[in-house]
């Protein structure tokens, strides 16, 4: 029988803690892999493509070949919230995934891979006809989700330990305060977070005093490999029609 862990704290401290890392783990992650990772692959596929994509609008509406000081903001705010969006993610995934860290870390990357490489990666569109050479376009933005993921989970982990040095003292709480100050749009996404947190956490301790399902683990475990066989299907179909 698969079973949720609990805690010892009362509900407003575990729906703070649980707040805590989500902001702290998912807001740096977000900002180094997804905002400066996404910065550094589009300038090396500024080096390795022809000169005619210069000045050219993305499909993301981003003129290539053209480094501001504001567009390289918008990328870190993304980041910041795709962040904070993908360390709820791990967390709700993470009481469910099977085998050693190791595996764990492998099963978690490949799964992101596939499903955000091919929300990323579409055969409609100038970014991925005309940047080249076409392998190194997809692999970059297939390796990034897939080392967020990694990040993210090392990052969520470490962060929710009590030894963290991110929990001691002041820095418990002014670390994330720190985070968010530079990217204010991110507090959309954060509200909300806590918001189900508040939800969440009272149901997730209700369900510890039982033994969930055997048949919970399964539907649960299933709708998540689904959506990564889903995620595959689609990456190498666009890949299939862009070559």
């Amino acid at each position: 029988m698969a079973r949720i862990v609990g805690g010892g704290s009362t509900v407003p401290d575990e729906v703070l803690e649980r707040f805590r890392v989500l902001v702290v783990a998912g807001v740096s992650i977000g900002v180094l892999v997804v905002g400066v990772g996404s910065r550094l692959a589009m300038f090396v596929l500024r080096l390795t493509s022809p000169d005619q994509v210069i000045g050219l609008t993305s499909d993301d509406g981003f003129t290539i070949g053209r480094f501001t000081l504001g567009g390289t903001y918008n990328l870190l705010v993304l980041g910041a919230a795709v962040g904070l969006i993908g360390a709820a993610a791990y967390r709700a995934v993470a009481p469910w995934l099977l085998g050693p860290g190791w595996f764990r870390r492998f099963t978690t990357a490949a799964a992101s891979g596939a499903v955000v490489g091919s929300m990323l990666v579409h055969a409609d569109g100038i970014d991925f006809r005309l940047l080249k050479p076409l392998w190194l376009a997809i692999g970059l933005f297939v390796a990034l989700p897939a080392l967020f993921a990694v990040a993210i989970g090392v990052a969520v982990d470490r962060m929710s330990s009590a030894d963290s040095w991110t929990n001691v003292g002041r820095r418990r709480w002014v670390l994330p305060v720190m985070l968010i100050a530079p990217f204010p749009p991110v507090l959309v996404f954060a509200v909300p977070a806590l918001v189900v947190l508040t939800v969440w956490v009272p149901v997730r301790r209700w369900l510890v005093e039982r033994d969930v399902p055997l048949v919970l683990g399964l539907a649960v475990r299933g709708a998540w490999l689904a959506i990564a066989v889903l995620g595959l299907v689609a990456l190498v179909g666009d890949i299939a029609d862009l070559t």
